[in-house]
C-alpha cells in the first residue's frame, strides 16, 4: 500500500495502538487462533527459511516467526507501525523494513520461501492486489509459498455489511473478497492455490453453529467467515 495511499490516513498511530487488542466478539482469542493456525499449517515455518510478512505492523508475527525460521523480514508501509515494531526490540535474524507492496524493488527476485500476509489484502483494491501478486511472484523463490487470512466476502454478516444492513463495514475494508474471487485472481497471475482452510465466525454461541454449518455444500459458503489460503508458484 502506497505512502500516496488515501486510506493512509486511516492507520495512524491510534490504529497501530490498539491493532493487537483482543475483545470479545470482533477480535477475540478464538480469532487470534486462527490466525496462528493459519500461519502453523500452511506456512509450515522451518529453520531454513527466508521469510517476508507484509503488512506486518507492529510486529506481532514477525516475531513469533523469528525463533523457527532463518530469517525473517516484516514489511509495512507505515513509519509508525514500523517504528513500533523496531521499538519492542527484535533478535537478530528479523529486520523491519518501511515499503510499499506493490513496490518491493528493495528486494532482489526469488528472495524468499514464503511470504505471508495476515488480515491485510482486504485492504487493497483489485488492481493493487494484483500489481502486490506480480510482485510475491517475483520474491519467490521455485516451489515457494504465499500464506495469507483474510475475510470471506460470501460469509452473512459481510452480505450484511456490503447492503449496509445493521451492521457497517470495517473501514479500511476495501476489497474483502470470496473463495472463489480469490482464487481467479490468483489463477490470473499465474500462480495456484495450493490450500485452503475455511473458518467459522469468532462470535461466541453462533460460532457453534457454523462450524458444521460451514462444511453443507453450497450453503456452506454463508457461514466461512475467513480464509486461509496457501498460494505457490
Amino acid at each position: 500500500m502506497s505512502a500516496n495511499n488515501p486510506y493512509q490516513r486511516l492507520y495512524g498511530r491510534a490504529y497501530f495502538e490498539g491493532l493487537h487488542e483482543l475483545n470479545f466478539i470482533g477480535n477475540n482469542a478464538y480469532r487470534e487462533a486462527q490466525r496462528l493456525e493459519t500461519i502453523e499449517v500452511l506456512c509450515s515455518p522451518d529453520i531454513t527459511d527466508e521469510v517476508l510478512e507484509l503488512g506486518c505492523g507492529t510486529g506481532l508475527y514477525t516475531r513469533l516467526l523469528s525463533p523457527r525460521v532463518y530469517r525473517v523480514t516484516g514489511v509495512d508501509f507505515s513509519a509508525t507501525a514500523i517504528e513500533k515494531a523496531i521499538a519492542q526490540g527484535q533478535r537478530d535474524n528479523i529486520q523491519f523494513v518501511m515499503g510499499d507492496m506493490q513496490d518491493l524493488s528493495m528486494f532482489p527476485d526469488s528472495a524468499f520461501d514464503k511470504i505471508l500476509a495476515i488480515d491485510v489484502l482486504e485492504h487493497l483494491s483489485d488492481s493493487q492486489l494484483r500489481v502486490s501478486l506480480r510482485e510475491i511472484v517475483r520474491l519467490l523463490k521455485k516451489d515457494g509459498v504465499f500464506v495469507f487470512f483474510t475475510p470471506c466476502r460470501s460469509h452473512w454478516i459481510e452480505w450484511l455489511k456490503s447492503r449496509n444492513i445493521m451492521i457497517k463495514q470495517i473501514r479500511g475494508h476495501v476489497g474483502v473478497r470470496s473463495e472463489t474471487e480469490y482464487r481467479r485472481i490468483i489463477q490470473d497471475q499465474g500462480l495456484e492455490v495450493k490450500s485452503i482452510l475455511r473458518y467459522e465466525t469468532c462470535i461466541p454461541i453462533l460460532r457453534m453453529a457454523e462450524r458444521i454449518l460451514k462444511n453443507i455444500p453450497v450453503i456452506g459458503n454463508f457461514f466461512v467467515s475467513r480464509l486461509g489460503i496457501a498460494v505457490s508458484n
